[in-house]
C-alpha cells in the first residue's frame, strides 16, 4: 500500500459530510473585487481546443469530466503540464485572472507565466483537507509587464494532475484599499502582514521593473487585501542589504525586461532604498519591520580562525567547534552562494560560456569551507564576545538609521539551524571560551583535558549525558540574554521598536536531525522526536524564558505546506509517497501541544505562516549578456546606482511548445479554498496570537477574498491577550477582553464547515456592533453566532455584559463521520497492538481520539485522524 488512507475509512467521510455543507460556501471564496470593477478581455474554455498560436500541451493532456464538471487536466506524471496564450493592452495596470479548477481529487499544480514571478501561484488538494467535490476558483491579481501574456498548468506531484476547466482575464480599474472600520491606526491593534524570506525576486514579481514600481504595488495590494505590516530581509544571507557602516554590504537579484530576457544583477555599494519604501508606508498607514537572516556578517568572516590544528592547540576561535571534533567553518547549506563577492568569480568564468553558478565557484567569499562531516549550523559562537559585539553594532547601526521613520516599527530574526544569535542544535558549542564560561557561571566542572585534540567531542558526550538538563537550561538563558541586549540595543533609538525571534520549522528540522537521518523517516514525527519545545531549547531558545519581555517577542511558525512536496530524496512528491514524507510538518503544527502551550503562554504571541515552494530548474546557467542587448541600459541600474555586475541567466528544459525561450518553474502552492485560512484560524484559536505574518518567495495575490474577511475583524482586535469564554477552544475560541471602556469579544472557527456558536449573558447586551463593518447586531441573553469555514467574527459590547458561557452546534453529519472515523483508526491501533508491534506515540493517540470524541474537540480529531500515528497503522494492517 502507497500510504494513502482510504476514502471511506480516513478522509472521505469528512469529505462528503462537509461537502453539502461547505461547497456553495467554497465556491466564491477566491472573489477579490466586484466583476462591474473590471474589464473583460479573454474567456478562455480548457475543454475547448485552441490553435497552436494560442495553446501548448506537454505530456498526456486530457479533457476529462467528473461529478465536479469537465476540464482539462494535465497527466498525473511531474512537470506535464498545458498553458494559453493571450494578449492584454495596458502593461503596469492591475488585472485579474479568474481560474476555475477541480476540487474531486488529489492534486498538485503550480500556475504560472513560464518565466516570472508575476502571475505564480499554485493548488494542491485532498490528502489532509478535505475535498469539496465541486470547482473552485482562485482570483490571481497582477500586473502584466508585456502585452504578449502566457499561462500555464504544471502537474508537480505523481498522481496529483494539474487540471483548469476555464479562465477569465480581466482589466481592473484599481485596487481600492480595504476599508478597516475597526482599527483606528495607532498602533494599537493586532496586526496582520506579509513576509519576505527571499529579497531576490522583486525586479521578477509584482511586474515591476524597478524598485519604485514595486514598491507602489506592494504599497497598493497590501492595502486592498487588508495586510498592514511588511517584514522585507534587511540582512540576508551574507548580511546587510543597505549601505552600512559597521559592515561590509551587498545587493543581488533578477531582473526580467520586457523582452522575457532575464538577468541577474549584483552589487557590492547598495542604495539605500528602504529610506523610500519607510517614508511611502508612513503615509500609507503601513509598518515595516526589518527581517534579518543572520548567518554572516564580513567582519566575522574576514578575521575568523578556521584552522582546527590550531584551535586544537589553543588558539582562539570565534567560530563553533563541534560535537564531532570539526571547526563550523561554513553554515553548510544553500546559501554560501549568495554573497556579491562570489559573483564576480562566476562572471569571470562566463566568459568561457555559459555556466551553472555553483559549478563556477573555486572557492568562497572569505574562505569560507563547507564540510560534508557537519550538518547545517552557524557558523559563529553567539556567546563569544568578538561575534556579540559584531551583532550588536549592526543593530545599533539599524535602529540608528531607521528609528526617525514611523513606519519602521523594528526588527525580526528568522531563526534557521544556521542563525547566528543561537546554537542551531545540541551539536554545537563545545569550544574552549564557552566551556570555561559554563564552569565558572554553574560551578560544574568539565572534566576533559583542556589540551587534548579531542576535547571538543569529550566535552559534548559529557555534558548531553551527564549534565544535559544543566548544559541546555544554562545555554537558553545566555542566548536570552543576548536577546535582552539586542532589543536593548535597538530601543535605545526609539523605545517602542521591537525585536522578534521567528522560530522556523523546516529550516531547523530537515537542516539538522533530516541530514542525521538521511531525510524524512518514521524517526522524525511526532511522539518519534521530541517536542519543537524541546528541540528549539537544544539549538539555545527556550520558549518559557520569551514573552514576558514588552518589544521582544517570539513568531512561532505554523501551517507550513511542505509535507506535500519539495523535500527529501523525491522532491516532487506525489500519492506513492509513505506517509512518513507526508505528515511530519503538519502534525508538529497542530498536534505538538507542549510547544503550542508554551507560545500561547507569552503576552503576546505571534505565528509565521511560511510559503514554501517548490523548483524545478532544469539546465540553469548564467552567461554573458549579448553585444548590443538593449535591455543593459536600464538594468545595469540597481536601486538608482550603477550595478557592479550583471549577466544574463535562463533554465533550460525538455523541449516543448511552449512559445517562449526564456523560462523558470519555482512555484508556492497553497491549499484550496477555503482551507488558506486554516492556520490563521489556528493561530487565533490556539495562541490568541496578536500578530500574524505570511509569505517567502514574493508576493501572494492569489486570496484576496480570504485575507479581506479575515483582515477586517482581526484588526479590529486590542494588540493584547483576551480571557477564553468556556473551558475549551475546539472547534471554536471564543475569547473577550474589556478595554477602554467596551467589551471586546471575538469567536473563530478552526474548522472548514459552517459552525453556529450559542453565547449566554447573565442579561441581554442589547445592541453590539460588528467590528468588521460597523454594523449593529441585536443581541439578546442567549445570542446565536453564525461562523464560514475558518470564520472570525469580532464585537464590542457594553463593558458589563459579560458571557457566561458558549456551546457550539457542529453539524450532525461531520460528528458521524468523525465518530466512524475514530472507531477505524482505534481498530486499526488495536490491531498493530496485537501483531506486537509499536508506532510511536500510538498510546498516546488512542487516548486522545476517545477523550477528544467525548469531548466535542473535533479539530483536533480531524488532524489527529489525517496525521502520521493514524495513517502508519493504518497502512501496517491494510
Amino acid at each position: 500500500m502507497n500510504g494513502s488512507i482510504t476514502r471511506r475509512g480516513f478522509l472521505g467521510g469528512t469529505m462528503g459530510a462537509g461537502l453539502g455543507l461547505a461547497a456553495g460556501l467554497h465556491r466564491g471564496l477566491g472573489t477579490a473585487m466586484d466583476a462591474t470593477d473590471s474589464r473583460l478581455l479573454h474567456r478562455i474554455d480548457c475543454t475547448q481546443d485552441y490553435p497552436a498560436d494560442q495553446y501548448f500541451d506537454h505530456g498526456a493532456v486530457t479533457v476529462t469530466e467528473s461529478a465536479a464538471g469537465r476540464y482539462r487536466e494535465a497527466e498525473a506524471q511531474p512537470l506535464s503540464r498545458f498553458g494559453y496564450r493571450f494578449a492584454i493592452e495596458h502593461t503596469g495596470k492591475p488585472h485579474v485572472a479568474v481560474i476555475r479548477y477541480p476540487d474531486d481529487k488529489r492534486r498538485y499544480m503550480c500556475i504560472m507565466d513560464g518565466t516570472t514571478y508575476d502571475l505564480t501561484t499554485g493548488v494542491f488538494t485532498g490528502w489532509e483537507q478535505p475535498l469539496s467535490g465541486s470547482m473552485l476558483e482562485l482570483h490571481q491579481i497582477f500586473w502584466p509587464r508585456w502585452t504578449d501574456c502566457s499561462i500555464v498548468f504544471m502537474t508537480w506531484g505523481e498522481g496529483e494532475p494539474a487540471a483548469a476547466a476555464s479562465i477569465e482575464i480581466r482589466e481592473l480599474d484599481a485596487l481600492p484599499a480595504l476599508d478597516v472600520p475597526g482599527d483606528p491606526g495607532d498602533g494599537s491593534r493586532r496586526v496582520i502582514g506579509i513576509q519576505y524570506e527571499d529579497p531576490c525576486g522583486c525586479c521578477a514579481s509584482e511586474g515591476a521593473m524597478n524598485r519604485p514600481e514595486w514598491i507602489d504595488h506592494v504599497v497598493q495590494y497590501a492595502r486592498h487585501s487588508g495586510q498592514n505590516l511588511l517584514a522585507y530581509p534587511m540582512a540576508w544571507y551574507h548580511g546587510p542589504q543597505f549601505p552600512c557602516a559597521c559592515q561590509p554590504a551587498d545587493g543581488l537579484g533578477m531582473a526580467v525586461a520586457r523582452d522575457r530576457r532575464q538577468y541577474v544583477r549584483w552589487t557590492t555599494q547598495p542604495e539605500d532604498w528602504y529610506a523610500a519604501l519607510l517614508e511611502r508606508f508612513g503615509r500609507e498607514g503601513l509598518g515595516f519591520q526589518g527581517a534579518l537572516t543572520l548567518m554572516r556578517l564580513g567582519t566575522l568572516l574576514e578575521n575568523m580562525n578556521i584552522d582546527l590544528a590550531a584551535i586544537q592547540a589553543g588558539a582562539d576561535t570565534y567560530n563553533n567547534m563541534l560535537w564531532n571534533n570539526h571547526v563550523q567553518a561554513s553554515t553548510n547549506d544553500w546559501t554560501t552562494l549568495y554573497n556579491a563577492r562570489n559573483f564576480d568569480t562566476i562572471a569571470e568564468k562566463t566568459k568561457q560560456g555559459p555556466s551553472e553558478p555553483f559549478a563556477a565557484l573555486p572557492g568562497l567569499a572569505y574562505g569560507e569551507r563547507p564540510d560534508g562531516a557537519c550538518h547545517t549550523g552557524p557558523m559563529f559562537n553567539p556567546l563569544h564576545p568578538t561575534v556579540q559585539e559584531a551583532i550588536l553594532a549592526f543593530v545599533t547601526e539599524i535602529g540608528q538609521r531607521y528609528a526617525r521613520f514611523p513606519a519602521f516599527k523594528g526588527i525580526s530574526f528568522n531563526m534557521f539551524a544556521s542563525a547566528m544569535p543561537w546554537f542551531g542544535s545540541i551539536h554545537v558549542g563545545y569550544d574552549d571560551y564557552t566551556t570555561r564560561l559554563f564552569e565558572d557561571e554553574t560551578g560544574i566542572a568539565v572534566r576533559v583535558d583542556p589540551k587534548a585534540p579531542d576535547r571538543f567531542s569529550r566535552r559534548y558526550d559529557l555534558l548531553t549525558y551527564v549534565c544535559r538538563p544543566a548544559w541546555v537550561a544554562w545555554r537558553c538563558r545566555k542566548i536570552r540574554e543576548l536577546f535582552g541586549r539586542i532589543h536593548d540595543a535597538l530601543a535605545a533609538a526609539r523605545e517602542d521598536l521591537r525585536v522578534t525571534a521567528t522560530l522556523w520549522d523546516e529550516t531547523v528540522v530537515i537542516n539538522t536531525l533530516g541530514a542525521a537521518a538521511g531525510g524524512m523517516s518514521g524517526a522524525h514525527q511526532l511522539h518519534a522526536r521530541q517536542s519543537m519545545l524541546d528541540l528549539y531549547r537544544e539549538a539555545g531558545i527556550d520558549l518559557d524564558l520569551y514573552g514576558d519581555k514588552p518589544g521582544l517577542e517570539v513568531d512561532f511558525a505554523l501551517g507550513n505546506s511542505r509535507d506535500r512536496g519539495g523535500h527529501g530524496a523525491r522532491p516532487m512528491g506525489g500519492v506513492n509517497l509513505p506517509p512518513e514524507d507526508l505528515c511530519m510538518y503538519r502534525d508538529f503544527d497542530y498536534l505538538d501541544r507542549e510547544a503550542l502551550d508554551a507560545v500561547a503562554a507569552h503576552a503576546r504571541p505571534g505565528a509565521f505562516v511560511f510559503n514554501c515552494w517548490v523548483e524545478a530548474w532544469g539546465r540553469h546557467t548564467w552567461f554573458q549578456p549579448e553585444p548590443g542587448d538593449p535591455n543593459l541600459a536600464t538594468l545595469s541600474i540597481l536601486d538608482g546606482k550603477p550595478a557592479h555586475g550583471i549577466l544574463r541567466a535562463n533554465s533550460d528544459y525538455p523541449k516543448d511548445d511552449f512559445w517562449f525561450d526564456s523560462q523558470l518553474r519555482i512555484t508556492p502552492a497553497f491549499p484550496a479554498a477555503p482551507h488558506f485560512l486554516e492556520p490563521y484560524a489556528h493561530a487565533l484559536a490556539q495562541l490568541d496570537a496578536c500578530r500574524i505574518t505570511r509569505g517567502g518567495l514574493f508576493l501572494d495575490k492569489a486570496h484576496t477574498g480570504e485575507l479581506r474577511r479575515f483582515a477586517r475583524p482581526f484588526r479590529a482586535l486590542p494588540n493584547e491577550k483576551f480571557a477564553t469564554v468556556g473551558t475549551q477552544t475546539d472547534p471554536v475560541a471564543v475569547r473577550t477582553l474589556v478595554r477602554d471602556g467596551r467589551r471586546y469579544l471575538y469567536a473563530v472557527n478552526r474548522e472548514y464547515y459552517p459552525v453556529a456558536v450559542q453565547l449566554a449573558f447573565a442579561a441581554p447586551p442589547g445592541r453590539v456592533e460588528d467590528l468588521a463593518d460597523g454594523a449593529a447586531v441585536d443581541a439578546g441573553q442567549a445570542w446565536r453566532v453564525e461562523l464560514g469555514p475558518y470564520g472570525l467574527r469580532a464585537f464590542a459590547l457594553p463593558a458589563d455584559a459579560a458571557p457566561t458561557g458558549c456551546t457550539v452546534a457542529v453539524p450532525d453529519e461531520i460528528v458521524r463521520a468523525l465518530t466512524e472515523q475514530v472507531d477505524s483508526a482505534l481498530q486499526s491501533i488495536a490491531s498493530v497492538r496485537s501483531r506486537g508491534k509499536f508506532v510511536p506515540g500510538m498510546d498516546e493517540a488512542e487516548a486522545g481520539l476517545r477523550s477528544a470524541l467525548a469531548d466535542g474537540r473535533y479539530a483536533w480529531l480531524r488532524r489527529a485522524l489525517t496525521g502520521y500515528i493514524v495513517r502508519k497503522c493504518a497502512q501496517m494492517t491494510a
